[in-house]
Order: structure tokens, then C-alpha cells, then sequence
């Protein structure tokens, strides 16, 4: 392929530029490359640890797709992993094209992952509006979907229950009686956009949120107002979106060799 293939196809339809939010790195964040410059082999991950570096120069990878940069913010200094980083990168023409928080919003990003994931019923997208006021569609308005012979409804319990079996997690942190009815489910593959978000989805019918993160005053305001809260953890909503992202691409470009680096979860539980 060249490289105006694959940076057409992700900034115009699997990662769209404009849904990503404001001060964040997008598009290349290291290397260059023309238009026809020719790419065989892509490597995609969802951090550029030293480990991915290493692996993909050692594997003369061309282009590493990540979803997190090199840098979240200005360099104010380079400290030393930053510099150990560039050194790796400096040994083999890599380039680097950073995703960041427009996978959450795209089409088959990780909210949408997050709602196939634990068979949920897909009703319509939560929009946020950026300082360019273009609507966002950072979240998805889920309804419960029944697995076969189920006739009771959906409890907060039995959503806790799907969540940790079918994203493979050990322990949730949540809000709310385990008895609740879910009505309605809203899903946010990343942290909550604002603070005026939980209003927004109550207003809109729904009584549950599952997001990668929430802070203790939105779990007052939860509490307070009967919504139901869960947090999934950051790792295993986007390995399973890189992945989805990484069989696109090969079935886009089946003469290319696209792979995803799995590094391990860095957090730990005790």
C-alpha cells in the first residue's frame, strides 16, 4: 500500500480527525512520509512503551499505528525515557501516527466495542460538541439485549456479571443497588467528557453509565440521582478495539503484513 492509503482511510473513516478532542497529538508524531511512500509492514499498539519501540525496529515495522503518542502534552524537557525512545526510533524509518480519542467516537472504535462486546442494543450516539463546534459522537445510547431464554430483566447485577466475563475483567468498581432494573445504558469508551455529561444522559432516559473512568464526585451526583455507575477498566476496552482495528486493515491491505503488539496491562491488582 502507500501511505495516502492508509492515512485516508483512518482520518476520513476508522479514526476520523475531527472527532478528536481539543490539544491532542493526531495524524504522524514522528517520520515523515509522501503520498506514495510504500508501506508493507504496520504495527498497531495502544502505547509506545520501549518494549513496542524495540519490537517493531527489531521487525523493521514502517509505520506503527498507536493509540497513545509519544507525548500527551508540550515538551517542556526531554527526560531520559523520552530520549531513550527517540534513540530506538532513530535506529530503523519508522513513522508514528497517533489515534488518541478520536478511536473512542469512530465507527467500530471503543465504544462501539464496548456495546458488541457485552450484547448490548446499539440506539443512538451521545454527541459532544468540540471548540469547532462539530458534534462529536463520543457515546453510544445502548438498550439491554437478552441472551437466549432470558425473561427477567436486567438487573445491575447481571450487567456486572456479562461486563466481567466478557471483557475478561476480575473486579469492577460501581454505583448503585445491585437489584436495579437498567432501562437504558449509556457507553463511554474513555474518561466522562464534562462534568454537565451525567445530566445530559439522565435528561435523555438513561439510568446506567459504563465508562473507563469516573471520580468520586460523579459518584455522589450518581448516588443522589439514582444512576447506576460502572468503571471498566482502560486496558480491556481498548486491546479489544485495537484488535478489531488490526483485522480491518489486514482484510483492507491483504498483501501487507498488519499486527497488533499486545503488551500487557500495566496496572495491576492486589
Amino acid at each position: 500500500m502507500h501511505f495516502k492509503e492508509i492515512n485516508s482511510l483512518l482520518r476520513d473513516k476508522l479514526s476520523p480527525e475531527e472527532y478528536k478532542l481539543e490539544n491532542e497529538n493526531y495524524g504522524l508524531e514522528y517520520g515523515s512520509r509522501s503520498s506514495n511512500s510504500v508501506i508493507k509492514k504496520i504495527m498497531l499498539t495502544l502505547d509506545l512503551t520501549l518494549e513496542a519501540i524495540h519490537y517493531a525496529t527489531l521487525n523493521k515495522v514502517n509505520l506503527i499505528i498507536t493509540y497513545r503518542g509519544l507525548i500527551s502534552k508540550p515538551i517542556e524537557n526531554f527526560n531520559q525515557i523520552l530520549v531513550n525512545k527517540l534513540s530506538l526510533l532513530s535506529k530503523y524509518p519508522i513513522s508514528i501516527f497517533v489515534l488518541n480519542s478520536s478511536f473512542i467516537a469512530a465507527e467500530g472504535g471503543i465504544s462501539d466495542t464496548i456495546v458488541d462486546t457485552i450484547y448490548l442494543i446499539l440506539d443512538k450516539t451521545v454527541d459532544i460538541m468540540n471548540k469547532n463546534n462539530v458534534a462529536i459522537p463520543i457515546g453510544r445510547l445502548c438498550l439491554p439485549k437478552y441472551y437466549p431464554n432470558q425473561i427477567e430483566s436486567l438487573k445491575l447485577e447481571d450487567l456486572l456479571k456479562r461486563i466481567k466475563v466478557n471483557l475478561e475483567v476480575d473486579k469492577l468498581l460501581y454505583v448503585g443497588g445491585l437489584n436495579t432494573e437498567i432501562k437504558k445504558i449509556c457507553i463511554i469508551g474513555g474518561k466522562l467528557p464534562n462534568n454537565m455529561f451525567l445530566e445530559q444522559i439522565i435528561t435523555q432516559g438513561c439510568n446506567c453509565l459504563i465508562s473507563c473512568d469516573f471520580n468520586y464526585e460523579d459518584a455522589i451526583f450518581a448516588r443522589d440521582t439514582g444512576l447506576s455507575l460502572i468503571r471498566v477498566p482502560h486496558y480491556n476496552c481498548e486491546i479489544k478495539a485495537m484488535k478489531r482495528l488490526s483485522n480491518m486493515l489486514s482484510l483492507e491491505f491483504p498483501n501487507d503484513e498488519v499486527f497488533l503488539y499486545e503488551s500487557p496491562n500495566h496496572v495491576n491488582l492486589y
